[in-house]
């Protein structure tokens, strides 16, 4: 099979641009966001971090990049009425999703959201106790700007807390090895802007006056069958054929063979998540 000329641009990751995407584009950011959050596996590596956060101290925790809140709504429901959590996203059709589930589940006692950006917060400096950048840092325009703002509004001796993945090392199983690669390389264009941030993070530790306490690795692979990256597949693998990076007919060959594949028992689809548990010093 012919293999697809490079494209060197890296600017279409829907989650991105979710400000400016139609309402279609946006129900997928939304399904994939909540599809995350019944994902036991999934859920398992956020609760693990969790339980390193100071929340029996916390007073005011920030969720930066919240979506649809799942994190926030997730905090409150271990913390009880005892922290505000608030919720900042640039989408403000996330933010009103976020507002609306949260209400639904009756978790809005001290729960709010606002539209704001990750690089210049709409909140003076030391206003939180912990500071949560959920698989965040992958999509923003600049990791470095978003970390020294989640420094800024963190109190000194704060906990900010990044979790995300390190989407170069995302992979699927498929016959043809070099239209695996293309296909993996567009995929990451659509949805990730930042797929190596991860790898990064030490050396922008220097450049934020954050110090790391802490930091976990974890392997998420599904081998055989699948829920967690045929979802993926099936969700954001859309948002892959509407970008115009690879023919739709390449792409939706792509998604029935991994279809196949979970139903077959031969599926495969991994990659690394990592968190950093830092602290904004004295």
């Amino acid at each position: 099979m012919a293999h697809l000329p490079k494209d060197a641009r890296n600017d279409r990751d829907i989650f991105r641009l979710a400000p400016t995407l139609d309402a279609t584009a946006i129900q997928t950011i939304t399904q994939r966001l909540e599809f995350r959050r019944t994902d036991e596996r999934y859920v398992q590596m956020s609760e693990a971090y969790f339980e390193r956060l100071p929340l029996d101290v916390a007073e005011r925790i920030l969720a930066v990049g919240c979506g649809t809140g799942i994190e926030a709504r997730a905090l409150k429901r271990r913390t009880g009425t005892g922290a505000e959590i608030v919720g900042v996203d640039h989408s403000p059709a996330l933010i009103e999703a976020a507002e609306r589930l949260t209400r639904e589940e009756g978790l809005a006692e001290r729960v709010r959201y606002q539209v704001g950006d990750a690089h210049h917060l709409p909140f003076p400096e030391a206003s939180f106790d912990i500071v949560l950048l959920h698989t965040l840092l992958s999509h923003v325009d600049d990791p470095l700007q978003a970390l020294r703002e989640a420094r800024r509004v963190a109190r000194p001796g704060g906990t900010v807390v990044v979790f995300d993945g390190d989407y170069a090392s995302l992979t699927w199983g498929y016959p043809d090895p070099a239209l695996a690669r293309e296909i993996e390389e567009r995929f990451l264009q659509a949805i990730v802007a930042n797929p190596r941030v991860m790898r990064d993070m030490p050396r922008f530790m220097g450049a934020t006056g954050l110090e790391i306490v802490s930091w976990t690795g974890e392997l998420y692979a599904d081998v055989g069958s699948s829920g967690f990256w045929l979802n993926a597949v099936e969700s954001l693998g859309s948002a892959l054929a509407r970008s115009g990076l690879l023919p739709p007919g390449v792409v939706e060959e792509w998604q029935r063979y991994q279809a196949q594949a979970a139903q077959d028992g031969t599926f495969f689809g991994a990659a690394n998540f990592y968190t950093y548990l830092m602290r904004r010093p004295q």
